[in-house]
């Protein structure tokens, strides 16, 4: 009898081996199918990227191959019709587009997808203005029609020569025969590319005489000799200062190539300007005023340094061993990027000249063919730009709360920030570029079809510059630019179904410097900063209220959602900041907080949420001005606050603690529900934590911790469930997150490097010239 059972037992002891085999093997060819489809589709975005679209359709045509009916699989078919879209095949996209929603016609990939079959369509019947790539100029010689200024094209960059993206850090060698962008560098005459110093690098700067580079890395500033006819390294690295110089403007050199200066930014200085010996690394203080100065350059004698200081910026002069600096220009850029050859001008921005004798101001606004000012000539007779082939491209993007990939809205325009949804959830204004590169207002519909101009029928003495629109889209605020280089500051009625204004500008603040400017809850009001002091200017023109005078700056003035209270922050030398709370009509302060994370205003106004540094979560009473603790987090076993956000009915209060949890805690009762465990998901921090306007759900942009060049969203249901990544095919950086007001679309903006135009391009005109004709 025991035999008999022992066969059976046998058999299936034998098949559960099988079994087990057979799942580890599946698994592993499953996730070696998973990598390569990942790779490939990898492989096809960076294509997409560079409008090699043919290629990029081959490449996600093997992911469908490889994992079809995946969810990557799906994601594949939908990028075949966006490469189609863009190429201008907008048969193939259509089909292409309808067949995904055919085959999958649960999946979240449909809502974003029907949204491309409306754009397409659009698309088909207006195909030359929804052209996607704008071809560059075929003309050797361009005429400025506003001034008469003639610049001529020198080079074309294409191939693998068009690798240069920003003008920001490109810079000539001094005999004219390379360009250094970051740590490329870039023959003029021939041969490929090829990297300044075999190590992470940027913000590369060539000496004077040719024959060394400076650069940034790894907090430090570095020296390198290099070959002036080969552009090639002819000696190991050296580092000269160790600190914090990742984000700093270029380190400039003295004429005779033997020092630099810098802004100097680690533990013990903050902001002031220095200069460093490339022999012996010795260090000479040359300011030390408790403001932060900023982009030193050197004048061609040697004697004398110009740099950047306060807002709104000035431009001073300073000898170049220390001593008593002056001020020379009021209302300057906020990079000196030159002097001019023969010492006499300075030059700031895109273009501003400034004469040293008589402090004449000249401003020169190339065409946009042209691109931007980078360097002199070797002979310092010609003013040099460069076009890059690619756009620096604050894009806006819509995906669909419950997943899908991501939509970019407006291609190819260019757009700043600033969105506001309209009541409805069919468009979004939004602060952009137009043709001209003016700063406009443009109106993105949801729909797919075209954005459109918001009209700015004005009465004003300048060129309006509209920052800012009311919550409920019914008015802009814009500023007018004056010749003493301080700006006025408008409110004008808008419609956005009229998309334009409906009525006379008015005139709010006189005299105001451009920065922070907050709207009242009911739009009668600003909240404005100027000269350190809080403000408050009427909507209706009446005359400003000074609310602050004292010796520090305020900085972010916000309203309470009730509108009875201001607050706002002062940033201290000593690094520590203070918070604020006054009445909005004038009077007594109410609240001052000191050591603090974070801070929020309830939805009804009547309290504000604190995160202080003491690891204590905080509801303050605006009435009795009690504090209400509602969670210590040490007991909690939790660290610091990285980000919080009110629930729409006033109740709970999302926190991102900074030991990578995230948490709800209920107002009434202070417990703590844990919605997500970050370290689990990969993130190491979170922002733009925020509810749904319906309070189902909550969304962040999460920190990798290994991918830093991606920033994640994810959305949480708070009735229970898992965090669900979504816009997983855009790897951009990402940021100012916003819902629609029916919760069904997430906005967001990201910036990239965007390829628009075949070749970049080199011109040239003559400084004599531009002198003489922007003189006029």
């Amino acid at each position: 009898m025991k035999k008999i059972i022992l066969v059976p037992l046998t058999m299936c002891l034998i098949l559960v081996i099988v079994l087990a085999i057979s799942a580890a093997t599946l698994a592993d060819i499953a996730s070696e199918t998973n990598t390569k489809a990942e790779q490939h589709f990898e492989k096809a975005n960076e294509l997409l990227k560079h409008t090699e679209y043919e290629a990029a359709i081959a490449e996600y045509k093997k992911v469908i191959n490889i994992s079809s009916n995946s969810k990557i699989a799906q994601n594949a078919q939908y990028w075949i019709g966006q490469s189609h879209f863009r190429a201008g095949q907008f048969d193939a996209a259509q089909e292409t587009f309808a067949k995904l929603i055919e085959a999958y016609p649960t999946s979240a990939i449909v809502p974003v997808t029907k949204l491309m079959v409306e754009r397409v369509g659009q698309a088909k019947e207006n195909e030359e203005i929804r052209r996607v790539m704008s071809n560059a100029t075929d003309k050797g010689v361009i005429v400025d029609p506003k001034t008469g200024v003639k610049y001529t094209k020198t080079r074309t960059f294409a191939g693998k020569r068009d690798v240069i993206e920003y003008t920001t850090d490109l810079n000539l060698s001094p005999n004219g025969k390379f360009l250094l962008n970051w740590n490329l560098v870039v023959p003029l005459d021939s041969g490929d590319p090829f990297e300044l110093v075999d190590m992470p690098a940027g913000r590369g700067t060539w000496s004077p005489d040719g024959k060394k580079a400076a650069f940034y890395s790894e907090g430090g500033i570095w020296v390198i000799p290099v070959s002036p006819e080969t552009g090639q390294s002819t000696g190991p690295p050296k580092k000269l200062i160790d600190g914090k110089y990742r984000f700093q403007i270029n380190v400039n050199w003295s004429p005779d190539s033997k020092k630099l200066t810098f802004e100097r930014y680690d533990e013990e200085n903050i902001g002031d300007i220095w200069t460093l010996s490339v022999k012996t690394s010795s260090l000479t203080r040359i300011t030390s005023d408790p403001g932060k100065e900023y982009a030193p350059v050197w004048s061609p004698d040697g004697k004398t340094i110009a740099y950047g200081k306060g807002y709104p910026p000035s431009i001073w002069l300073s000898p170049a061993e220390g001593g008593t600096a002056r001020k020379i220009i009021d209302h300057g850029g906020m990079k000196i990027n030159f002097w001019s050859p023969d010492g006499k001008w300075i030059v700031s921005g895109n273009v501003h000249l400034f004469r040293i004798a008589d402090n004449q101001k000249l401003e020169i606004i190339p065409p946009r063919e042209v691109g931007s000012f980078f360097s002199w000539s070797p002979d310092g007779k010609k003013m040099l730009f460069y076009r890059p082939s690619y756009d620096d491209k604050e894009t806006l993007k819509v995906v669909s709360a419950s997943g899908g990939p991501h939509l970019e809205l407006g291609r190819p325009l260019t757009f700043w920030g600033g969105a506001r949804w309209s009541p409805d959830s069919k468009m979004i204004i939004v602060v952009g570029e137009n043709n001209e590169g003016d700063i406009v207002y443009w109106i993105v519909p949801l729909s797919g079809a075209d954005p459109f101009l918001l009209e700015m029928d004005v009465s004003v003495d300048g060129k309006p510059f509209p920052f800012s629109v009311f919550p409920d889209v019914k008015k802009l605020a814009f500023s007018v630019r004056r010749d003493d280089g301080v700006e006025d500051l408008f409110v004008v009625p808008i419609s956005l179904k009229d998309a334009r204004t409906t009525g006379p500008a008015i005139k709010v603040f006189d005299g105001w410097y451009r920065n922070a400017a907050s709207w009242s809850p009911d739009g009668s009001k600003l909240a404005v900063i100027y000269k350190g002091d809080v403000w408050i200017a009427s909507t209706n023109g009446d005359k400003p209220v000074q609310l602050t005078k004292t010796p520090e700056e305020e900085r972010w003035p916000g309203w309470s959602p009730d509108g009875k209270m201001l607050s706002y922050q002062i940033f201290y030398s000593t690094g520590k900041q203070s918070l604020h709370v006054i009445p909005a009509s004038g009077g007594k302060e109410i609240k001052r907080l000191e050591a603090f994370d974070n801070f929020e205003w309830s939805p009804d106004g009547k309290e504000f949420a604190v995160a202080f540094k003491n690891d204590q979560l905080s509801v303050i009473s605006i009435a009795s001005g009690k504090t209400r603790r509602i969670a210590d987090l040490k007991d909690m076993g939790l660290i610091g606050v990285n980000d919080l956000s009110w629930s729409p009915d006033g109740k709970e209060i999302a926190v991102a603690f900074k030991n990578d949890q995230l948490s709800v805690i209920s107002i009434a009762s202070g417990k703590t529900r844990r919605i997500a465990d970050l370290k689990d998901m990969g993130l190491i921090g979170v922002n733009d934590l925020s509810w749904s306007p319906d309070g189902r759900n909550i969304a962040f942009i999460g920190h990798y911790t290994e991918k830093e060049e991606s920033r994640p969203i994810f959305v949480i249901p708070m009735a229970g469930g898992k965090a669900n990544e979504i816009a997983t095919d855009d790897n951009s950086w990402k940021y100012s997150l916003d819902w629609s007001p029916d919760s069904k679309w997430i906005s967001y903006s990201s910036d990239e490097s965007v390829k628009t135009r075949p070749r970049g391009s080199m011109w040239e005109a003559d400084f004599e010239e531009i002198v003489k004709k922007a003189s006029r």
